[in-house]
């Protein structure tokens, strides 16, 4: 594959504009039921031994629940030791005020012990988990006994599932009729999790509730950034986000991008699949400098490629469309 690759500081005269790109955020949880005074209301029945560590990777140290009260049958009353509630809080998430949230996933590995069928009550996203009038917990899509999906009764074995919503719809709520939009603020907040309640396993013996791994990846968009430029450097107007041109290209295009601390930067090019295709840039930088790189594949071939410029501990990713 032939390659040109061409490093510049920015010395030229003229005006930018860049294009909308969708980054990524993949979080895990610092708190688990201590927020909102939980386990002083709840007590340590829910998860007593669990911290949010435990769910923190996918290392086979796991958080469970204490063994839940088993009922006979659905319609049969049950008691509080019956049922766990999990909350996770605390994802710290850093998406810009302005950003547009496109689509919020949740990853979790989860299990029972016993053999009592259990699964979920409400799976969902939260604001916080005590609610109040004017103050909503649960937001978004929620999963609920009602529905058909996979992982809504937990299997024997640690098994994988996620849980999809886009960032606004009106399919939120218990009864997926209710009108939601999720803001950063929402988002960044302390409280903002994911909370799981059980309903009382059906059966005659205890079960235990476990979990692995509960991370959150959140997609989000934001708006095109147009930048001044002047052949001084110290009048430069930097940028928050790499900016592609042209895109969607023919020849060749060029990624600019500010570096945001001194130090290496990375620019790599991975194709529609994920699988990456080249290290582009991997140089040392000095913060608010800017640098392009020049791309220029005649072997490329048509269709739609990803670029990430690393720099530190921030990470932009864009999309290229390559045509004929």
């Amino acid at each position: 594959m032939k390659k040109y690759l061409l490093l510049v500081l920015l010395l030229s005269t003229s005006s930018l504009s860049g294009f909308t790109q969708i980054l990524s955020q993949t979080k895990t949880a610092t708190y688990l039921n201590n927020l909102n005074q939980f386990r002083q209301v709840y007590g340590d029945l829910n998860y007593p031994k669990a911290t949010a560590t435990n769910l923190a990777a996918d290392d086979n140290i796991y958080g469970c629940s204490s063994k839940l009260s088993p009922i006979t049958d659905s319609s049969k009353p049950f008691t509080s030791r019956s049922v766990a509630s999990l909350a996770l809080q605390g994802f710290g998430f850093t998406i810009p005020d302005n950003a547009t949230i496109e689509n919020i996933t949740i990853r979790i590995k989860r299990f029972k012990n016993g053999r009592s069928s259990v699964g979920d009550y409400v799976l969902s996203l939260m604001q916080r988990y005590q609610c109040s009038v004017g103050n909503p917990c649960q937001y978004g899509v929620f999963w609920t006994y009602q529905d058909d999906y996979p992982g809504k009764i937990y299997p024997e074995v640690e098994t994988e599932y996620f849980f999809p919503q886009t960032g606004g719809g009106n399919t939120g709520g218990f009864n997926h009729e209710e009108a939601y939009q999720w803001t950063p603020a929402m988002i960044n907040g302390i409280t903002f999790g994911v909370r799981v309640d059980n309903y009382a396993p059906i059966g005659r013996s205890p079960v235990q509730v476990c979990y692995d791994l509960v991370e959150v990846t959140v997609e989000y968009s934001l708006a095109p950034t147009v930048t001044s430029r002047s052949s001084n450097i110290g009048e430069t107007r930097l940028m928050k986000e790499p900016v592609v041109y042209p895109n969607p290209f023919t020849t060749k295009t060029n990624i600019q991008f500010v570096a945001a601390e001194t130090g290496n930067a990375i620019v790599e090019l991975f194709n529609n699949h994920g699988a990456r295709i080249h290290t582009l840039f991997s140089h040392y930088v000095v913060k608010g400098q800017v640098y392009r790189v020049t791309i220029g594949e005649a072997q490329l071939a048509k269709g739609i490629y990803f670029y990430r410029v690393s720099n530190g501990r921030l990470k932009y990713t864009g999309r290229l469309l390559k045509l004929e």
